[in-house]
């Protein structure tokens, strides 16, 4: 009796696997106008954004964190494709789906068509892809180069194991990808180097070790010599970012890749496969759906994309630790093409491989989960980035006698430092880029605008926006888009309330806001605030909203705050409480809520902590408060 042999996979499942990837790829393509620039593209955009050549981009990207070689291929692509948002982002998409092909044509001897289309559809409908494909940052570019790593470092020991031999051109090929890799992001160094470290551990020839190793020094060296001059050129505060060095931080980072890699419907499929393999193992039914291909070559592989993804991870913790903080999901994340292939590998040796009923109903439910997470493209329709543009039209639209004034805005005080070089930047290219070139702007931090920190000339602009309230002049007070959450507005808006120049008026925050992704749904936060100075309210009409109509249906909510009084306390050292009425007017409503509020008030004026998330001082920052400290305060920073 002829034994009987495995059945072959079905091929339907790779067939849905594939159509799944193809569309939620194609709708990179979808809405790459939808939102604005971020502050991130924004800097992009400075660095690109010019007439002045290579040489000019180069010196750009010294003050930045990033290598120069993305920015050096967009600059030459804006000479035909413009600055637009949809020109801008276009790159992004081709590299990602590039990372795509190039993943799946390298990996066709590595694991099954099922696998790799299964592999590619988590890819596509990943959170880190979704947001990558269409933002003009490196980090698209990153995960193209890095596919080819990996494509490339398998060709060299395919070809090793065949000739034993110096494989000088496929070697020849994987350094140049490293070293163009390594001068797309500070990451791949990582990624190229444990890469070549396994290729050490695993190539017995000598000769070819001592090319590695010459080869891999070079590229060392030169990126050595270039993070020495960025050092020494960046406007970056390297040490004082929003980076931190922590466990708690190293964790939440870790998680967050996670799930940028998976969403959670994702999380159950790849949680239930390896269960699958777990029961395998442990029954001893290990069979493979891959008969064409060597096994020492998929185990390499598979070796080679564990060790990279553990290497980056461990390797950039200690960097974070030894020379700056740096480790963050995103910068872990564009090695993802090195999970891709475990993801393959465990849909191979864990998941449906046979025709029968139970591996077609396993298939099934699969497809399923991972169809569910489609629902996520109407998400490229929608804006979903900081509210810059929206924001800078209602200035421009509702108040254009402002544009001729002086037009204070909140610096981003997490992402750079206060320097007089970061502040320019701030206001004439992100604040300054939806608005008429010739706008007077004064990027402020918040503990000026609350005259904590003084500044000089502000006092007069307060009292001039008081007469211009009452008077219908430009009623704006501040702008603040980046590092800013309702909560932080809120506090400015009181620190602005209780200003004496402004003694009386109400102040009123009009919010913007964006979607941001939950799950498969797309819920709206506000991430813009215009601050506006409202004439004082009648005693009898308190509650009639301010005088501010809506620019558009994108506009949000507005918020209210009313200094209603001051106190001082009676006993122990004095310290003054402020009193505050605060309405919520919902946007395209006619009914309002209103809460009362009392703070303490902080007049110190501590360096600002990037790593803090508060606009107000750490009250338990010495000098800040007098008497008792906050419960809150008093358990993050508990008494010696």
């Amino acid at each position: 009796m002829r034994p009987l042999l495995p059945q072959p996979p079905a091929r339907w499942p790779g067939i849905l696997f594939a159509l799944i990837a193809i569309i939620a790829a194609a709708f990179g393509f979808v809405g790459l106008s939808a939102s604005d620039f971020s502050i991130d593209e924004l800097y992009t955009l400075h660095l690109v954004n010019h007439q002045s050549g290579l040489a000019e981009v180069f010196k750009r990207a010294l003050t930045d964190t990033h290598p120069p070689l993305y920015y050096f291929l967009l600059y030459g692509w804006t000479r035909l494709a413009g600055y637009s948002e949809t020109a801008m982002r276009l790159p992004s998409v081709v590299f990602t789906l590039s990372a795509l092909i190039i993943f799946a044509i390298g990996m066709r001897r590595i694991a099954s068509r099922n696998a790799i289309a299964f592999a590619c559809a988590i890819a596509a409908l990943s959170p880190f892809w979704f947001e990558q494909s269409q933002n003009a940052r490196d980090y698209a570019l990153g995960m193209a180069l890095s596919a080819a790593m990996l494509t490339s470092a398998i060709a060299v020991f395919r070809q090793y194991r065949r000739n034993d031999g110096i494989q000088l051109r496929q070697l020849s090929l994987l350094m140049l990808i490293g070293l163009a890799a390594s001068f797309t992001h500070a990451y791949l160094l990582l990624a190229f180097g444990m890469g070549l470290l396994y290729l050490l551990l695993t190539i017995a020839n000598w000769r070819m070790r001592l090319l590695i190793v010459a080869a891999g020094m070079v590229i060392l060296l030169a990126n050595t010599g270039y993070y020495w001059l960025l050092t020494h050129s960046t406007q970056q505060d390297l040490q004082h970012m929003w980076f931190q060095n922590s466990v708690n931080f190293f964790r939440n980072q870790t998680r967050t890749a996670i799930s940028g890699l998976l969403p959670v419907s994702i999380e159950v499929i790849i949680i239930g496969l390896l269960l699958s393999l777990w029961f395998q193992r442990s029954t001893g039914r290990r069979d493979s759906a891959i008969a064409t291909v060597e096994p020492e070559e998929i185990r390499w592989a598979s070796w080679l994309a564990g060790l990279v993804l553990i290497g980056v991870i461990v390797c950039g913790i200690a960097v974070s630790l030894l020379v700056a903080p740096s480790y963050s999901y995103r910068n872990v994340l564009i090695c993802v093409p090195f999970a891709w292939l475990l993801l393959a590998r465990l849909y191979d040796t864990a998941g449906p491989r046979a025709c029968s009923r139970s591996s077609c109903v396993l298939a099934a439910l699969i497809v399923v989960f991972l169809g569910i997470n489609l629902a996520i493209l109407k998400g490229r329709l929608l804006p979903r980035n900081e509210p810059w543009r929206e924001s800078a039209d209602y200035i421009r639209e509702q108040y254009p006698q402002c544009l001729r004034q002086p037009l204070p805005v909140v610096l981003p005080f997490k992402f750079g430092p206060s320097s007089a070089p970061f502040r320019t930047l701030a206001e004439r290219d992100f604040f300054g880029h939806y608005l008429p070139e010739a706008t007077q702007l004064l990027a402020l931090l918040p503990a000026e605008l609350a005259m904590r920190h003084p500044r000089a000339g502000l006092s007069a602009l307060f009292v001039q926006r008081a007469t211009a309230a009452d008077t219908g002049g430009c009623p704006v007070l501040a702008w603040g888009v980046h590092d800013l959450s309702e909560d932080g507005a809120l506090k400015i808006a009181q620190d602005l309330a209780r200003q004496p120049a402004l003694a009386g008026h109400r102040v009123v925050i009009q919010e913007f806001k964006a979607y941001s992704q939950h799950l498969v749904w797309w819920n709206q936060r506000a991430l813009g605030f215009v601050f506006l100075l409202a004439p004082p309210a009648e005693a009898s009409v308190h509650s009639i909203a301010p005088p501010f109509g809506q620019a558009s249906i994108k506009a949000g909510d507005r918020l209210v705050v009313d200094h209603l009084a001051t106190k001082q306390s009676n006993s122990g050292p004095p310290y003054l409480v402020d009193v505050y009425s605060i309405q919520r007017w919902p946007a395209n409503r006619t009914t309002a809520s209103e809460d009362f509020i009392a703070s303490r008030r902080l007049t110190c004026d501590p360096p600002t902590e990037i790593a803090r998330k508060d606009v107000w001082p750490d009250p338990a920052y010495p000098g800040c408060s007098q008497g008792l400290l906050p419960s809150q305060a008093l358990l993050r920073n508990p008494p010696d």
